[in-house]
């Protein structure tokens, strides 16, 4: 995964600026099996074991992830001409076209004048390279990864760029129709060119005028997502966004665009290449395969877990000592480096991934890293998850497997923050502590995480990385944290004319959701197994989600709050914090936590996002802790560590930034106060799902009028007791 940020819904809205024509029915593009699945031991070779054609000796791939050549920050269009690679894309001060040469050093290359977007790049077949360059497309990634949409309608001028072997700009070729489209493709073909967008193919002459075109329905959900010609046909992946159907290999005349007979895949294809001998190189989440188009011949060339790697990529280059990976508006580059001899053997361990969201890019590249830091272990990884929304496999597989004993070396937690992972660790992970020794202690986690972690004296997760959840309000009519119900009404009767409570967006409901830890930290004794919900604090809990809810509505006009729902959950978001709730929410300096009212303590919780466990099946202790130790000290971009010391380090490195590079930091005044935030939390949420919904469910009932707040505390006294006697009992 590249970007938590690429969402379905841009890819959408990038589809609907687009405009269908019926596919053939398709032939089959088969996914080879391994020897042992189809009694050959010819058609599959692991990675760590391809022959280099007719070389006698065996090599092995590495994988190797690289910064881009100055100035590039990202790569929006991308070839490779022998050993060379041209890179298009942005750099901090606008556009840059590099070459890459062989020996590693680069140079940058001039652009056609008045170039706002690098789209493509392919071979001249001479030695040189065409560039699909022009004016920005209606939507795309700027240099920092952040989507944008142009204000107006983009103005659809491009042109075709032609560098010679020496490259130099030799011509400039203009586009003689306007396009909206964000080409990512484009191939040159006899006689001219064809460009790909996510939904069109166009066919150009020499001159730059269209004589071909297909187009796809947006409507349809399906999209172009990679183009290749070989042996005189133009292949071209197509994909059903929705993943309700496998993609497809369709096919077309390169003279005509006209449909010729497609080819239905039997994987999850994500990219398309070309090898040197001219089969196709396909790839999908378990392998890299070439393709021979003529006899429907499949070989594996790469498995990605033999190799430790989990990559995903839309182009790939076959080189001489490799392959090339690249997908648009990379911010590195990927390759897949040949060494002599063979592959270090591994121990393998594997990890089931319990999720309730698909995991983000920081979290997977931690797991990969982990196998490119060392040669002694290797982590096979599994999502699982409930989630009809998520990617992976359903939660119900990983369950079965426990049953029967076959539970995976390590688990990692895996949430949101809005709803729990499917499993809780305490029901399938053995107490680290013994495990961990002197490297886990009070004093490595967050102030307070330790003991709120620890269950029956046990550590059954290992936290990474946590979000603090809190209230935000003026200090003028808040000054200290800690705040009771009857406070907060007296703060409330203070505010000035025009203010409201809080968000009209934030239901009692939602309100209610960040109260919950609170009150299983009140009203029920886990070690006991038993609760009092029908008290005075709860029903006050209860009303006062009810009168400061809002009504789910969003005003046109921003409004001013008393207070603001927080999670924090990166040390990026305490940057420029005073000035940020200053100028932005409150209009007067000074804020405080003030946290969720309670009748004691700080009214802040902390929520773990990510945690590791040991398996109750772990096959390798000491792999399983070397695992441990490297993720435990792993900094996942824009997460807040459990490491304290990492989360020092970090508010270190933004109070010394220089504003002056542009660079974000936190003030000293704002990094103390946060500190004193994590010293008075003595709440940790999310970990029992089971009982926060109970609570949650009967109290909505209240919420709708359906009845009191002593009948719903009633209910939820009924179930919760039950639920905390079978668990003591379990």
């Amino acid at each position: 995964m590249k970007r938590s940020q690429r969402l379905t819904a841009v890819f959408l809205m990038l589809l609907m600026l687009c405009a269908c024509s019926a596919p053939a029915a398709p032939n089959t593009v088969d996914v080879p099996q391994s020897p042992a699945e189809n009694g050959t031991g010819s058609a599959s070779v692991p990675a760590n074991e391809v022959q280099a054609g007719p070389e006698p000796d065996a090599f092995h791939l590495e994988y190797e992830q690289t910064a881009l050549p100055e100035p590039l920050l990202s790569v929006t269009a991308l070839t490779v001409l022998d050993e060379t690679v041209l890179l298009g894309g942005f750099s901090d001060t606008g556009l840059a076209l590099v070459r890459l040469r062989p020996d590693g050093r680069s140079e940058e290359l001039p652009l056609p004048g008045g170039t706002e977007y690098c789209y493509a790049l392919c071979p001249d077949g001479a030695g040189g390279a065409w560039l699909l360059c022009g004016s920005l497309p209606k939507g795309y990634f700027d240099a920092f990864g952040n989507f944008t949409f142009l204000d107006a309608e983009p103005e659809g001028k491009l042109a075709l760029a032609h560098y010679d072997a020496a490259f130099a700009l030799q011509e400039i070729v203009l586009l003689q129709t306007l396009y909206t489209e964000r080409f990512s493709r484009m191939c040159r073909l006899d006689g001219g060119f064809c460009l790909m967008s996510a939904t069109l193919l166009v066919r150009l002459d020499e001159t730059g005028v269209e004589t071909a075109r297909q187009s796809l329905d947006a409507k349809d959900g399906w999209r172009f997502a990679g183009m290749q010609e070989t042996d005189g046909v133009l292949y071209v992946l197509a994909q059903d966004y929705y993943g309700t159907e496998l993609p497809e290999l369709r096919k077309f005349a390169p003279d005509t665009l006209s449909a010729l007979e497609a080819e239905a895949c039997t994987s999850e294809i994500t990219g398309l290449g070309l090898c040197a001998d001219g089969r196709l190189l396909l790839e999908n989440s378990e392998e890299v395969f070439a393709y021979d188009t003529g006899s429907g011949e499949a070989e594996t060339l790469i498995r990605w877990q033999e190799l430790g790697a989990n990559v995903t990529a839309e182009q790939l280059w076959e080189l001489g000592d490799g392959y090339l990976l690249f997908t648009p508006d990379d911010m590195s580059l990927q390759r897949l480096n040949r060494a002599a001899g063979q592959a270090p053997e591994r121990t393998v361990l594997t990890l089931a991934v319990v999720c309730d969201d698909t995991p983000l890019w920081a979290f997977t590249q931690m797991l990969k890293d982990f196998n490119l830091s060392q040669d002694t272990y290797r982590i096979d990884w599994t999502f699982y998850t409930d989630s009809q929304y998520a990617d992976g496999e359903p939660a119900d597989l990983l369950r079965t497997a426990l049953i029967a004993g076959q539970g995976p070396d390590l688990f990692a937690f895996y949430t949101n923050g809005y709803s729990p992972a499917p499993l809780a660790a305490e029901d399938v992970c053995v107490d680290l502590l013994p495990l961990m020794g002197d490297e886990i202690t009070r004093d490595a986690l967050l102030p307070g995480l330790y003991d709120l972690m620890q269950a029956d004296g046990a550590l059954y997760q290992l936290p990474l990385t946590v979000s603090v959840d809190t209230l935000i309000a003026p200090s003028r009519l808040i000054p200290e944290p800690g705040v009771t119900f009857a406070e907060f009404e007296q703060a409330r009767s203070r505010i000035p004319d025009g203010w409201v409570p809080i968000d009209s967006w934030n239901t009692p409901d939602n309100l209610f959701h960040f109260c919950v830890p609170f009150c299983i930290g009140a009203y029920t004794d886990k070690i006991a197994g038993t609760c009092d919900f029908e008290t005075q604090g709860f029903y006050d809990c209860l009303a006062w989600c009810k009168t400061w809810g809002g009504d789910g509505s969003t005003p046109e006009v921003q409004e001013t709050t008393l207070v603001k729902i927080t999670s924090i959950r990166g040390v990026d978001q305490l940057a420029g914090r005073s000035e940020y709730v200053e100028r932005n929410w409150f209009g007067e300096p000074g804020y405080t936590y003030a946290g969720f009212p309670t009748q004691s303590g700080s009214g802040s919780a902390y929520q773990v996002l990510t945690s590791l466990g040991l398996g109750q099946q772990c096959s390798d202790p000491d792999g399983a802790k070397a695992f441990l130790e490297f993720c435990f000290s792993y900094s996942q971009d824009g997460a807040l560590p459990a490491d304290f010391k990492r989360l020092q380090a970090e508010l270190a490195a933004y109070q010394s930034a220089d504003p002056d590079s542009g660079a974000e930091t936190v003030s000293e005044a704002d990094a103390a106060q946060f500190n004193d935030l994590l010293d008075g939390i003595t709440v940790l949420a999310g970990l029992d799902g089971q009982l926060t919904g109970i609570i949650q469910e009967e109290a909505a009932g209240y919420f709708a009028g359906s009845m009191t707040a002593e009948q719903a505390a009633r209910n939820i006294q009924s179930r919760a007791r039950i639920y905390l006697q079978e668990r003591r009992r379990a």
